[in-house]
């Protein structure tokens, strides 16, 4: 296990360990690779070599070697206490640093530092008493890469049976503090073996495998063995390997075709567990790919159901005609996909105007133009539009009438920013609720439903893949595509067939407006409805231009001698460039006094005053585990 043990506020003075001029208050490795090579002695002794290879930063590493599994007991075949070694010897700890490629002939490598007993500094070792072994701790600090070469004897291991020899040992315990990767074990037999009696099992993590190398050696394999997982080894061979003289476990019993059947009974739950695995494993990768699969489908089917947007009856290029008695606000809601711009507000203040609701007038006001806003008459003011005048008038100005710096102060005051913002997003929300009264956009409950579904599956399918730890990219993406369609199915909308209609011929409107100045007099509409059309150009934030070009085409008919007997409110386009600004102004700065609120705000309080192993290693001799220190 890589360990990152962090140590904050801790004085060096407080674990002064000097390592080579350094001292290294933080530990963080990974156990790279781990060979064990093990000599089964003609005697039933097993001679062991480890070298476990650290990379990272470290001071040192510390091994628990056991000789007794305390776990065993008196059980023929499985975790009898036989398997038990008598005693352990240290014969020598070793270690350097290293880089590059390792293998087991980096045993023999001549350029290890002996490490010197009861030194417990760089270089040095000790050894503490364990109830069933022995404590290994072994300083050698780096940054880098360092092996930890480690040389003991296993008294008493092999037990001699009537048939046969066995050889049962746990090499790696559950006591195992880190991961460890690349983990190769390598036992030889005294001599070589070609009777049928040399067996061998491993037993552990089922991604590992065993097998022969030559007729007196095999060698156990696996890429990770997860920390506090153990690893043993079981062999039979042939029983003149041994020296009957000095062997000391002896059962004058023959065991062969019992342990063989124990072990296919193992391998038989390990199989079973590995195809319920192998068909898991599969299975998840097979959902994954169809969970993506259905959302490509889906999402066609969405777009060409539920978003692609119909075509319109309408493909006129300009249209001049007013389409609806709605009010003009409810065009920015249409035209905007059920969103409101700035120029929703002001188009909705000079359709007041228009309708004779209130009256606008120029306030002489030096260099700087002011205008002012006087109520006449709200008796024909829908609910909406007496919303806005109740805010306006009462709110914003007094006695009613109000200015446009009332609104501009009004709106930027820390004092009242808060009320503008409220107001205005009520408004917008009433505004809303009309557009919605038109039914120009489909209903989409059921898209969002799809969303919905596509989005937690995705969060089972990811769950699922981390899980068993299925190596599948699109698996570990998955929550990417389920957000993006989630999102799509609640940002995007379709228009009804009236809605299309009415878009279409606001948007021939618009391009009307917008081209207003190419049309020659003859071929515009009667003056009287000018008015009106510069409430709508306001709408679309055509409103300046149209209204200089209304002027000018009015200018064209006087000085061809028509006389003009209409003129339109809005003709000075200063009232409509001088609003804009003051409404987009109005908006923005009442952002930006809500943001300076918030920044300036107190914090809040938390104090309460606001051929692979058989599962189930373990139950050979020994074990044991180790640390990073």
């Amino acid at each position: 296990m890589k360990k990152i043990l962090l140590k904050i506020f801790i004085f060096l003075f407080l674990i002064p360990i000097s390592v080579k001029g350094l001292t290294y208050s933080n530990v963080d490795y990974d156990i790279t690779d781990y060979y064990i090579n093990a000599n089964i002695l003609e005697n039933g002794d097993c001679e062991v070599s480890e070298m476990i290879v650290l990379k990272g930063t470290f001071n040192g590493y510390i091994r628990d070697i056991l000789y007794r599994n305390s776990l065993l007991n008196d059980d023929d075949f499985t975790n009898n206490s036989r398997y038990n070694a008598t005693d352990l010897e240290i014969i020598k700890i070793e270690a350097k640093d290293y880089s590059g490629d390792l293998s087991f002939e980096n045993l023999n490598d001549q350029d290890y530092v002996s490490l010197k007993r009861n030194y417990d500094a760089n270089l040095g070792y000790t050894i503490s008493p364990l109830v069933d072994g022995l404590s290994l701790k072994m300083y050698y600090a780096t940054k880098g890469k360092a092996i930890f070469k480690i040389t003991y004897l296993l008294k008493d291991v092999a037990v001699l049976h009537n048939d046969v020899a066995e050889f049962y040992w746990n090499f790696i315990g559950n006591n195992y503090d880190d991961d460890l990767h690349n983990v190769n074990i390598k036992v030889n037999l005294p001599s070589s073996d070609k009777s049928s009696d040399f067996r061998f099992w491993a037993h552990g993590d089922l991604a590992g495998e065993i097998k022969k190398l030559d007729d007196s050696s095999l060698i156990a394999t696996i890429n990770n063995l997860d920390a506090y997982n153990s690893l043993d080894i079981r062999i039979t061979f042939a029983k003149e390997l041994l020296d009957e003289e000095t062997i000391l476990k002896t059962t004058n019993i023959d065991v062969l075709d019992s342990i063989l059947k124990v072990e296919e009974e193992r391998a038989k739950i390990a199989n079973q567990e590995r195809q319920k695995i192998k068909r898991t494993y599969y299975g998840i990768k097979a959902i994954t790919y169809l969970w993506y699969l259905a959302l490509i489908i889906t999402f066609i089917y969405v777009y060409f159901k539920y978003d692609k947007e119909r075509k319109s009856p309408f493909t006129n290029k300009y249209n001049r005609e007013f389409i609806d008695d709605y009010n003009v606000e409810v065009v920015n809601y249409l035209m905007n996909n059920k969103h409101l711009n700035e120029n929703a507000l002001t188009a909705s203040i000079m359709n007041l105007v228009y309708k004779k609701i209130i009256k606008l007038e120029e306030i002489p006001n030096g260099k700087k133009k002011d205008y002012q806003f006087t109520l006449i008459n709200q008796s024909y003011a829908n609910e909406t539009e007496n919303y806005l005048i109740d805010f306006l008038f009462n709110k914003v100005g007094s006695n009613n009438t109000f200015t446009t710096t009332d609104l501009k102060k009004y709106a930027s005051s820390t004092k009242t920013c808060e009320s503008f913002n409220s107001s205005y997003t009520k408004w917008k929300n009433k505004v809303i609720v009309d557009g919605d009264k038109q039914q120009f956009f489909e209903e989409k409950n059921k898209q969002i439903i799809l969303g919905v579904i596509f989005l937690i599956t995705s969060f089972i399918i990811f769950y699922l893949n981390i899980f068993w730890m299925v190596e599948s990219i699109l698996g570990l993406l998955i929550l990417i595509p389920a957000i993006m369609f989630f999102i799509y199915t609640i940002v995007f909308t379709k228009k009804t067939e009236k809605g299309i209609d009415h878009y279409s011929k606001w948007k021939a409107f618009k391009n009307f407006l917008n081209d207003f100045g190419t049309f020659e007099t003859k071929e515009l509409p009667e003056i009287i409805l000018w008015e009106r059309y510069l409430v709508y150009a306001s709408v679309f934030g055509l409103a300046d231009k149209v209204s200089k070009v209304m002027n000018v085409k009015i200018k064209e008919l006087e000085t061809n001698g028509v006389y003009v007997d209409y003129y339109p409110t809005f003709t000075d386009y200063y009232v409509f460039n001088h609003i804009n600004n003051a409404i987009r102004s109005t908006i923005n700065a009442n952002q930006t006094a809500i943001t300076r609120e918030r920044a300036n705000s107190s914090y809040s309080s938390g104090s309460g005053f606001g051929g692979g192993f058989s599962s189930g290693g373990g139950f050979g001799g020994g074990g044991g585990g180790g640390r990073g220190f």
